[in-house]
């Protein structure tokens, strides 16, 4: 179980997904960011297109045409202000080059009719213009035809010349209009595309600073729970296994800060065992100390005991050989006895090295012991066996003396 705290977590969710997760997430925003705003820009730049072809279709080809009216009403002008002066084959020329400029007018002005914009201006046109050429016919030809220059320059000045006027005004009145028409809606545009600038300015703004703050927050708590583990894992360097990292999320950083409590927890338990069992083994070491003391203590007295046997087997022998004549039974008596002590420092030297052999394990100390008491017990045995034969020596000794 981990011991690792805890800290309370605002984003919920978004903070236990994998690193990988929460960078991609920063990455996809911005993708996104940056797909909108492209698509915003395309649907706006697609608009300002639209409302410029839309000015082109409606106002610059228009004007076009409404020139081409102004050129072949000039044109028509031009040779009615001729006509009176021309002798009569020009006359019939200039009808003719007359007539081919006012179907030039008629088709400019059906080109251009669904392109009005001042009706009014295009009715005082028409009017004047139909004015004008029922003069032509019914007044001003007839008039020019018959030679006479005053009569028709004074039907130009006087009556002419108003239609000149209307027919001006009236085309330059509806070019004015169609002009400020073009204006406007370029000024729209020019509005359209400075909002587009703004809102796309706007948006990608507002977008750095939410993928800047969302990243800001990913790395700022992933820096978190990384110097919480380094911390950690210097305390564990200087020996202190009481500082427990921070694990802020459940990422992969956060599962190893988990892992690192567990593994401090684990590391304490096993340092308390560490320090029971050496207790153990220092209380054991006390016991084996005094054990080994004990052995070689009753190693001494066994030793001085065979030193005691020795002695009292020389004194017998000496006996012996005073008594020779009569001590063949007694000889073999005293070999038998030689024997036996030699059989004691055996088992005494034996009982040495099992005492030696005692201190490198415990567990056959006991035995050991056990050994040693029958060693001792043997030998208490044969010393009385042979104090037991030294008296019937000597009594034997006695009697042959």
């Amino acid at each position: 179980m981990s011991t690792v705290a805890s800290p309370s977590r605002r984003l919920g969710w978004f903070a236990d997904r994998p690193i990988g997760v929460k960078i991609g997430a920063v990455i996809a925003l911005l993708a996104v960011v940056v797909l909108g705003t492209n698509a915003l820009a395309v649907t706006r730049i697609n608009d300002m297109s639209a409302g410029q072809e839309a000015i082109y279709e409606q106002n610059l080809k228009p004007l076009n045409a409404l020139s081409a009216v102004q050129r072949a009403t000039a044109a028509h002008r031009a040779r009615v202000l001729e006509y009176a002066f021309s002798d009569p084959a020009r006359q019939q020329e200039l009808i003719g080059q007359m007539d081919e400029k006012q179907a030039d007018v008629d088709a400019a002005l059906a080109e251009y009719e669904s392109h009005i914009v001042s009706q009014e201006a295009m009715d005082k046109y028409l009017t004047a213009r139909a004015d004008l050429l029922d003069l032509l016919t019914t007044t001003a030809f007839p008039l020019g035809a018959s030679g006479n220059v005053v009569g028709y320059g004074q039907l130009v000045r006087e009556t002419m010349q108003p239609y000149f006027d209307d027919i001006a005004d009236g085309l330059e009145e509806e070019g004015i209009a169609q002009s400020e028409q073009a204006a406007a809606r370029n000024a729209a545009a020019a509005d359209e595309a400075s909002s587009s600038v703004t809102l796309l300015l706007t948006v990608s703004i507002i977008a750095i600073i939410v993928a800047a703050a969302l990243a800001f927050l990913v790395v700022r708590r992933i820096l978190a729970t990384v110097r919480s583990v380094h911390a950690s894992v210097e305390a564990m360097a200087d020996g202190d296994l009481t500082v427990h990292p921070v694990a802020r999320d459940r990422d992969e950083i956060g599962q190893m800060a988990d892992s690192l409590a567990v593994a401090q927890e684990n590391l304490r338990s096993v340092m308390a065992s560490v320090v029971a069992s050496s207790d153990a083994v220092a209380a054991a070491s006390e016991q084996l100390s005094a054990s080994s003391a004990q052995i070689s203590a009753s190693a001494e007295e066994t030793s001085a005991q065979s030193g005691v046997v020795s002695s009292a087997a020389e004194e017998v022998s000496r006996n012996v050989a005073t008594v020779a004549a009569g001590a063949d039974e007694m000889s073999s008596a005293i070999r038998e006895i030689s024997q036996s002590v030699n059989e004691a420092t055996r088992v005494a030297a034996q009982a040495v090295g099992e005492a030696q052999a005692t201190t490198a394990t415990i567990q056959k100390l006991g035995t050991s012991s056990q050994e040693i008491g029958a060693v001792v017990k043997a030998i208490t045995s044969i010393a009385e066996q042979t104090n037991l034969l030294a008296l019937n020596a000597t009594i034997e000794a006695a009697r042959a003396g």
